[in-house]
């Protein structure tokens, strides 16, 4: 089977001689997709995105990668991933350094910062937002409260330093003698002593998010290149980095949730079809043989695989190809295998030492780590084997850059416009105990989520805007920022400890788990799309997706000589006890409507005799 590659954005780069970024071949580094740049946005926006990316791919050496799809390329995400935990480090740090000398030199005051700012980010915590009204009700009366005590003490301050030489004089016969003068110090000396750990703190992390906002602005801008490192990884980490981004665009996907279809989004539509490959076809309808089909379900494959292409490579005007139309393998596997030991050998989708079963792609340096390219004859094997362990799925994705439209005469009416979100078909065939069995799974991926998609907005902004966006975007999570920066940067220091001494190791398992657990493109996607005519256009693909198969199954059974009266009469079932619902739900199967109403349906599954 020729596997094609998944990304929308063209072939497999690749120049001899020629890297990118952790080693990639590369003769130019291309311009990174949409979606790509957003969820690198998201590294800096958005804090429980980039933990749970770091953490999945980072943790654990030895666990399996999803693949990607589409143009989205996860090695720029986890570049900016790192990058943001490195700033925020360094900002904590400086924070933390900052209330330190605080307590040592103006102790009082630092504890009243302290106080002002425990109910602002406090009131940041989703389970203080979702909680008790009470308690959201006496946290703002404490911000209130201390809110007040800021404007009185700074009142105060400037009473002191301005008039307070004044009243000296006036008082006492000399300027800063008397009960001024020990308000003077006792407040600090100047306004600006009483203010100045707030102001430090809060100038940190005002300039961290500043410098966030420059960073999407520079390096996130539409266009813009994949990232380079500033500095050589260590030698362990880059090895995981140029595995990443090799097995992203593998054709295995082993699992560790169930989930046979990570990456590619929720199951929107499925359904299965089971017939009889006993009956002949016969004018007065199906005959019994008493010699089973010789039915090859590669051939089968084959077959509903060029039925498919030719949706995108055989029309007749280039403006009607599904251009969109990505094929590949998907082969799935439970990713929880036994390691090696006395009579205990690697399991084979665990990488050998030497160059592997798929030269190109599997390297010695992976020895250890979980298969992610299967080739043809393997795949071939697994078709044919449908009570294995081992699944193969035809996967059918449409996606990306859409047409531009262009009148007779060649003129431009709108541009290419990315659709954002991806619709993907997995199409299951096996031959099984005289029957054919047929699987016809949808997933459907929203785009990126919309706090993401600023990075299209920044590049027209100046400084002061950027400033001011920064500021009206934070509100009283600037706030929290400060209070909590002493608690992260001790949980960021205890992670980093705990990672390095409790590393994952398969030799310390009987049976070790590899397969992954998270998808970083479906940690950051929105909960659903986000206009109506995604929704539709996810129906209209699954819709020709869906008939094409049906089709090209029903060709390729008549072609055998085998009667097709019960597979049409399951097909036509399918398609008809589908029922849309409100913003593009369906709903598959009996409807019925009203009091007391009841729907059945009875399909026999087979042309009477």
């Amino acid at each position: 089977m020729v596997v094609e590659d998944p990304r929308a954005g063209g072939p497999q780069a690749g120049q001899a001689g020629q890297t990118g970024q952790y080693g990639a071949p590369y003769a130019v580094r291309p311009p990174m997709g949409n979606t790509t740049r957003y969820l690198c946005a998201g590294a800096y926006l958005d804090t429980g995105f980039r933990n749970r990316v770091l953490e999945e791919t980072l943790r654990d050496e030895f666990r399996a990668i999803p693949p990607s799809y589409g143009d989205f390329d996860v090695a720029p995400v986890i570049h900016h991933c790192r990058r943001a935990r490195t700033m925020l480090a360094v900002r904590d740090l400086l924070i933390t350094l900052v209330f330190v000398v605080g307590l040592f030199t103006q102790f009082v005051t630092t504890l009243g910062w302290l106080f002002v700012l425990t109910p602002y980010a406090l009131l940041t915590l989703d389970r203080i937002r979702r909680g008790p009204l009470v308690v959201r009700l006496l946290l703002w009366a404490w911000a209130i409260y201390s809110g007040f005590t800021i404007v009185i003490t700074a009142l105060v301050a400037l009473f002191v330093s301005v008039l307070g030489p004044l009243v000296g004089l006036l008082l006492f016969g000399a300027p800063g003698t008397g009960a001024s003068s020990l308000m003077l110090r006792s407040a600090g000396s100047t306004p600006v002593g009483v203010f100045a750990v707030p102001l430090a703190t809060l100038g940190i992390a005002l300039a961290y998010r500043v410098v966030t906002y420059l960073t999407l602005v520079g390096s996130l801008k539409p266009g813009s290149p994949e990232p380079e490192p500033a500095r050589p990884d260590p030698p362990k980490l880059a090895r995981r980095l140029d595995y990443i981004r090799r097995a992203q665009r593998g054709n295995v996907t082993m699992y560790a949730n169930e989930d046979a279809f990570m990456g590619a989004g929720a199951i929107e539509r499925a359904w299965s079809i089971a017939v009889e490959l006993d009956r002949a076809r016969g004018a007065d309808g199906g005959e019994r043989r008493q010699a089973p089909a010789d039915i090859d379900p590669v051939e089968l494959h084959a077959h509903v695989r060029d039925r498919l292409v030719q949706m995108r490579d055989g029309v007749l005007r280039q403006n009607e190809s599904l251009h969109l139309l990505r094929m590949g393998d998907h082969v799935v596997t439970r990713g929880a295998f036994g390691t090696p030991g006395p009579g205990r050998p690697l399991h084979p989708l665990i990488i050998h030492g030497g160059p592997g079963k798929a030269p190109g792609h599997e390297r010695p340096e992976d020895q250890g780590r979980p298969r992610y390219q299967a080739t043809p004859e393997e795949i071939a094997a697994v078709i044919r084997h449908p009570q294995g362990g081992v699944r193969y799925y035809q996967r059918v994705t449409v996606g990306g850059s859409g047409q531009e439209i262009r009148d007779a005469h060649g003129g431009l009416v709108a541009p290419a416009e990315d659709l954002e979100v991806l619709t993907s078909a997995f199409i299951y065939l096996a031959v099984e105990g005289r029957m054919l069995y047929t699987q016809f799974v949808v997933t459907v991926l929203p785009p990126a989520k919309a706090l993401y998609h600023i990075v299209d907005e920044l590049p027209t902004m100046n400084v002061a805007r950027l400033v001011w966006e920064a500021v009206r975007a934070l509100k009283l999570h600037l706030l929290a920022d400060v209070a909590a920066a002493p608690a992260r940067l001790a949980r960021t220091a205890w992670q980093a400890a705990r990672r390095a001494l409790t590393a994952p190791d398969p030799a310390d398992y009987l049976v070790y788990r590899y397969g992954a657990r998270l998808s970083a493109r479906e940690i950051g996607a929105a909960p659903e799309p986000q206009t109506h005519i995604q929704v539709l256009d996810t129906l209209k693909y699954t819709k020709l997706i869906e008939q094409r198969l049906t089709e090209a199954v029903l060709d390729f059974l008549e072609e055998r000589g085998i009667d097709t009266a019960g597979y049409r009469l399951q097909a036509a079932s399918v398609s008809m006890n589908t029922l849309m619902v409100g913003a593009g739900g369906t709903v598959s199967g009996p409807v019925s409507f009203g009091a007391h109403s009841s729907a059945t349906v009875n399909n026999l599954g087979r042309a009477p005799v």
